[in-house]
């Protein structure tokens, strides 16, 4: 008994002992992650003076310059939209302060367009032409209709991407990648049926694409890329989106027909925008200044 109690205590002592010397190692080993720390911070923060420094030697440009528009969106000239198309009788209201706050453009364009050539109970004859212009340092997550929409309570039903063929700035065939989404309302159908002439529709396909520093992508990620060049003195964005129905709005254009009427529109309203509104990208990464148009014209 005596020598189980003498052993015990003989233990303790051993490890408070050890404990003792175990103490400063611990200490050692923070200090160590401490400064190990401070060491990493100091890297980055002088790797990332470094670069910026090596960029402006080799004249890059981390801050982005704005580039404005030749003409405001809405100042677009109608009479170039002839003859196939004009303004529709009915515009939507345009948008309050807090919209274009959290949209973050410093240009827009919301018009309702009707196509002459289509009867009024064709889904595609009236068309929501809705364009937002970011530039200078652009929101670096820009807004697409998934989530405009999501947050209306539709849900995502389908996506596909197209490439559609209109003339670019020098008269040549300039390819547009386009996303075609298909949102679903839940419980719509039930509607339908319970009242057949609810203004609600079921099913409703968006259009879009964004022009980003004379690129066209679909994606964020495309945007960034596009904007994030060292080598580029400016930066900007333009999302542009579409919404066809027929001309009371309560029929809306399926998937076919809407790439259909994609298409027919943006091979009449491209050549305008480039012309009037955008700045010749390939000029401006050059060294040529922005144009301003004469706004008389």
């Amino acid at each position: 008994m005596c020598e189980t109690v003498a052993g015990r205590q003989a233990d303790i002592a051993q490890g408070s002992r050890g404990a003792g010397r175990s103490e400063p190692a611990l200490l050692a080993a923070f200090r160590g992650a401490s400064l190990r720390f401070y060491v990493c911070v100091s890297v980055l923060l002088l790797a990332a003076v470094s670069m910026q420094s090596v960029a402006r030697m080799l004249g890059g440009h981390f801050r982005k310059a704005a580039v404005p528009l030749k003409r405001p969106l809405d100042e677009l000239n109608q009479s170039k939209l002839l003859p196939e198309y004009e303004p529709h009788r009915i515009q939507p209201k345009p948008l309050s302060e807090e919209e274009l706050a959290n949209l973050g453009a410093q240009d827009y364009l919301q018009w309702y367009l009707r196509d002459r050539e289509r009867p009024p109970d064709d889904p595609q004859s009236r068309v929501l032409l809705f364009i937002t212009y970011h530039t200078g340092e652009p929101d670096a997550v820009p807004h697409n209709p998934r989530e405009c929409h999501a947050a209306g309570g539709m849900s995502l039903r389908d996506e596909t991407l197209v490439e559609l063929q209109v003339p670019g700035p020098d008269g040549a065939e300039v390819t547009i990648p386009v996303s075609v989404l298909e949102f679903e309302l839940p419980g719509s159908e039930r509607l339908m049926f319970l009242r057949p002439d609810s203004v609600v529709a079921p099913r409703r396909v968006v259009s879009y694409f964004f022009y980003a520093n004379g690129r066209f992508t679909t994606t964020r990620t495309g945007v960034r890329r596009a904007v994030a060049n060292l080598w580029d003195r400016y930066a900007y964005y333009c999302k542009l989106e579409l919404t066809f129905s027929d001309d009371s709005g309560r029929v809306l254009a399926d998937r076919r027909q809407t790439i259909a009427a994609t298409r027919r529109l943006l091979r009449k309203l491209m050549p305008i925008l480039w012309e009037d509104h955008f700045q010749d990208w390939e000029a401006l990464r050059q060294g040529a200044a922005p144009v301003i148009a004469d706004q008389r014209g």
